[in-house]
């Protein structure tokens, strides 16, 4: 089988992963395949979220291509797919030109040598490359935590709220929540906490995001990134960075007015 490009992972989750934290976002996607590695840029269908999904060729096991490949992909199609793929098996992803196909081979962990694999394909769709403005944004804070307690925050959050306000001063970081009946949630990290990596903040910065839409992120991307990088200002768009072996992925979220 001939493909025209050709990606092969040394482990299935972080893939895994990052695709189904799009799954949770998009109804389907442009992917590049290109000489740097794969990228794919798209707006949420309510136009607040904006997600980047980067895969670097020299995080890849093996990569390459023929010439740059564009392809469309409805996501509900690869959803029960990605749920067979073990988090150390290798997964290889390919595009078959001739027969429009976008394919995805399961490997044990030895990888081909090991004489089986599982394959599936999916159809490729013309899918309309929306045209997407770079967000330059001057964010007045930033801070990077450990990304399993962030999520952790994240869901403490959604219990009470469909919000979660963010406030980042010189020396903390803040995560509240305000719901209905008086009920609240509130935690606070300090520079010496051990989940808390960096803080940066010339004074108090705070602002309202939906917590949902970020906890589609980060219930998946704490699987596959020890860390998170948030950057945001007063009622300025929150900016989700999570990096890993491969690549990386990255949210930026508009706040809330309310």
């Amino acid at each position: 089988m001939s493909l025209a490009a050709r990606a092969m992972f040394p482990k299935g989750k972080e893939p895994r992963y990052a695709f189904e934290a799009l799954i949770s976002m998009l109804p389907e996607i442009v992917l590049n395949f290109g000489t740097d590695g794969i990228s794919m840029k798209a707006l949420d269908p309510s136009k607040v979220a904006l997600l980047q999904l980067e895969f670097t060729a020299g995080g890849l096991e093996e990569y390459s291509v023929d010439h740059d490949v564009k392809i469309g992909l409805i996501l509900s199609t690869v959803k029960d797919a990605l749920k067979r793929v073990g988090a150390t098996e290798k997964l290889e992803i390919g595009v078959d030109e001739e027969r429009q196909r976008f394919v995805m081979m399961v490997y044990p962990k030895k990888g081909r040598e090991a004489g089986i694999y599982r394959r599936f394909s999916f159809p490729i769709v013309q899918l309309a490359e929306e045209e997407i403005p770079e967000i330059n944004v001057e964010y007045d804070a930033s801070f990077e935590m450990d990304s399993s307690t962030f999520d952790d925050m994240m869901a403490l959050a959604e219990n009470v709220s469909d919000a979660v306000t963010i406030q980042v001063g010189p020396d903390s970081v803040v995560f509240s929540a305000e719901g209905e009946g008086g009920r609240g949630a509130m935690s606070e990290f300090g520079r010496d906490s051990e989940s808390l990596y960096d803080v940066n903040a010339q004074g108090a910065v705070k602002a309202k995001y939906s917590v949902e839409l970020i906890r589609n992120v980060s219930g998946k991307l704490k699987s596959i990134s020890k860390r998170v990088k948030a950057e945001l200002g007063d009622a300025k768009p929150l900016r989700l960075t999570y990096e890993f072996a491969t690549g990386r992925f990255v949210m930026v979220l508009a706040p809330r007015a309310d």
